[in-house]
């Protein structure tokens, strides 16, 4: 699968509260799967950033967020164990997958301009934990998909989009006019590479435009906690969820 970047950054390798992300970005760099994954995705600076934004040809589209540790649920509430405490968490994990997805299917739908739905998968990667039962209930009910320990990563993803009953042909050529929309315009792939090339290619399949991705709009927002932030788009919950069904 094609990266972006091709490499994890180096100086983040060494960070234990990356880990968890280096190795499902290792996961992800090594799979045969022909598509896109796009490291450190952002619609905006005031909202949560997602962590992979994912295309895989004929299969779907996934807004895929990773936590490392261990986490769980207490009374409602989320909590990290940690190695020398426990500590609150203040943003759902299972929320902002959610979130994460409807930025991704948002930017795709508004600036590629499409004359269809692209439907985006919500998927949390739990990669160090084992199967939490009252996490996965919850998961379920928000419509978010896992991933565990002892899952392999890729084909864990290729298991969910292959599991929406709502899905549309993915060719590379959709795959690079999104991927082209949801980065502003910074990454430009050819369509012809994404599924016959090699992942140790030495040659980027994709060119930068000079100037970048355009800045982000300022926009003035109240925080008001996660729920808030699900509250103001209800609207487009509801839509995304009939388009689903």
């Amino acid at each position: 699968m094609r990266m972006y970047p091709k490499e994890f950054p180096p100086k983040r390798r060494r960070k234990p509260t990356r880990r968890a992300e280096l190795r499902i970005f290792n996961a992800l760099a090594s799979s045969p799967l022909h598509g896109f994954a796009y490291y450190e995705w952002r619609k905006d600076f005031d909202e949560p950033e997602l962590d992979f934004a994912v295309w895989i040809q004929d299969l779907g589209r996934a807004a895929l967020q990773v936590k490392g540790g261990r986490y769980q649920l207490v009374n409602g509430d989320w909590v990290l164990h940690t190695r020398n405490a426990v500590k609150a968490v203040r943003s759902s994990p299972i929320d902002e997958a959610w979130m994460s997805a409807l930025d991704l299917h948002d930017d795709i739908r508004e600036k590629g301009h499409t004359s269809y739905d692209p439907f985006v998968s919500a998927v949390l990667a739990l990669p160090d934990m084992d199967f939490d039962k009252a996490i996965a209930n919850l998961a379920r009910r928000k419509k978010v998909s896992l991933i565990w320990k002892e899952d392999q990563p890729d084909k864990r993803l290729q298991e969910v989009l292959r599991a929406q009953p709502v899905r549309r042909p993915l060719p590379p050529e959709r795959i690079a006019r999104e991927v082209h929309a949801a980065t502003d315009g910074l990454i430009q792939l050819d369509p012809a590479v994404l599924g016959d090339v090699a992942t140790s290619c030495p040659k980027l399949p994709y060119n930068f435009s000079i100037a970048g991705p355009a800045p982000p709009a300022k926009r003035l927002m109240i925080n008001l906690g996660n729920a808030c932030l699900i509250e103001a788009r209800a609207r487009v919950i509801q839509v995304h969820t009939q388009i689903r069904r």
